[in-house]
């Protein structure tokens, strides 16, 4: 107690080191620290029931930790869909479907850039070439469009590229190769009708009317025995041709076929109308071209060479086309004109001797060669089956023969096997069916 006594002397005149409100301050705080840690539970208390959170209403859901371990705070009512089976199983994204892809072709790329831009290996853009059996990838043009399936493993499950408004080419993989297939889409057949009028040329006139050049110089192939177009058709002269056209959904293929044309021109019609057999006859069934004759005698001699594109020749021993029939005839016999026709040439030559050719229409020549003497001259007009020439044994030759030669559009064809035109008119059942649908096609202009 003595002991005591110096210190309560002490104490009472002690002052503490900060202002006396700071310190009753402190104080009051270190009781309030020290009170709320004796009401905290024991650890095992802790352990036994976890501290219940109250989150502010916006922080709560029903979302979970990376343990899947859900926040107490959160009711119960709002942790699973009362509607739904929920299972962990259920938080994991499905992979995603490979999706078609369209790849429009730029300038200047082949099929190794498109694929590299695409991401997908040599070894895929080999397999696709294997494939690809008429090379048609291979033509790819700047604008052009390919669709690709690609999967989420890069690679190729499908190409498709459209060949035209009727097929697509597919290349689709199986079993780590890629199988071609032609996706053909059916056609219909449509007919249509054109009208115009002669202002200025014809051709001029019938482009105007919506023909293409294909059919303007068919039209002018058939009429080129009736009448001359570019000289008869007057201004005013009107004109109908009928069309069938191939489409795909009412869009059409650009194929189409020419069934038949009129031409009103001085009071007069002239027309042309395809039949069943695949020619063309006038409104009565008479036939538009001129007929050949197969041969160019009367008499049927043995033929000694035949027509040959890789024929060796008998003198140089050379291969040289042999571009035309050689019969084997004696000097002197009759060589005849196998159409009607213009006689271009009648001269000689070191190689040809002695020879002719006539032209029978806009694309049909004929030449005979290797003869004695000439019965025509040029220019002159001729019939089939007039006497034009003698047979003989002039120019190169080994022998006495006639080498007879036809002509289409300039290029040799074979005279014996080529189709020649029909002269003869239609008759019996086939004028009857002809005449028949002749009238249905005359219905169809007068209708448009």
């Amino acid at each position: 107690m003595k002991r005591l006594r110096p210190l309560v002397a002490h104490a009472a005149n002690w002052e503490p080191p900060v202002p006396r409100k700071h310190f009753y301050a402190i104080l009051i705080l270190t009781w309030l620290t020290l009170s709320a840690v004796a009401l905290l539970p024991a650890p095992g208390d802790i352990l036994e029931q976890p501290l219940r959170l109250e989150l502010p209403l916006s922080a709560q859901g029903t979302n979970t930790d990376q343990n899947n371990t859900e926040f107490n705070a959160i009711p119960d009512h709002e942790l699973v869909d009362p509607g739904t089976d929920s299972t962990p199983d259920d938080d994991i994204p499905a992979v995603a479907e490979p999706e078609w892809m369209e790849y429009k072709i730029r300038d200047g790329e082949n099929l190794t850039a498109i694929f590299n831009n695409l991401g997908l290996s040599n070894t895929t853009l080999y397999k696709v070439i294997d494939a690809d059996t008429k090379n048609r990838l291979a033509s790819l043009k700047p604008g052009q469009v390919i669709e690709v399936l690609i999967d989420q493993d890069s690679l190729l499950q499908q190409l498709k590229f459209r060949l035209n408004i009727k097929e697509t080419l597919i290349l689709e993989r199986k079993d780590d190769q890629y199988e071609e297939r032609v996706l053909s889409k059916d056609v219909e057949w449509q007919n249509s009708t054109l009208l115009g009028k002669i202002n200025g040329s014809f051709y001029q006139s019938a482009r105007n009317a919506g023909l293409s050049s294909a059919h303007i110089q068919k039209i002018a192939n058939l009429f080129q025995w009736r009448m001359n177009i570019s000289r008869e058709l007057k201004q005013g002269d009107t004109f109908k041709v009928l069309l069938k056209n191939e489409t795909v959904e009412d869009q059409k293929t650009g194929n189409s076929v020419l069934l038949g044309v009129e031409f009103k021109t001085g009071g007069k019609s002239v027309s042309a109308w395809l039949s069943d057999d695949g020619n063309y006859y006038d409104g009565d069934g008479a036939s538009l071209e001129r007929g050949f004759r197969r041969f160019p005698t009367h008499t049927r001699y043995r033929v000694s060479s035949a027509f040959n594109p890789a024929r060796k020749h008998p003198i140089t021993g050379l291969v040289r086309p042999h571009e035309g029939t050689d019969f084997a005839t004696p000097v002197g016999a009759p060589v005849l004109s196998t159409g009607d026709g213009i006689v271009l040439k009648a001269t000689s030559h070191p190689l040809a001797g002695t020879y002719v050719v006539i032209r029978h229409s806009r694309t049909v020549t004929t030449r005979y060669l290797h003869l004695s003497k000439l019965l025509v001259k040029t220019g002159q007009q001729v019939k089939m089956g007039d006497k034009i020439a003698l047979t003989g044994n002039t120019g190169r030759s080994t022998g006495a023969h006639l080498h007879y030669e036809v002509r289409i559009n300039n290029r040799p064809v074979d005279p014996m096997k080529v189709k020649l035109p029909m002269a003869e008119p239609l008759s019996g059942k086939a004028k009857r069916q002809f005449l028949a649908k002749v009238t249905q096609y005359r219905k169809a202009l007068a209708d448009s």
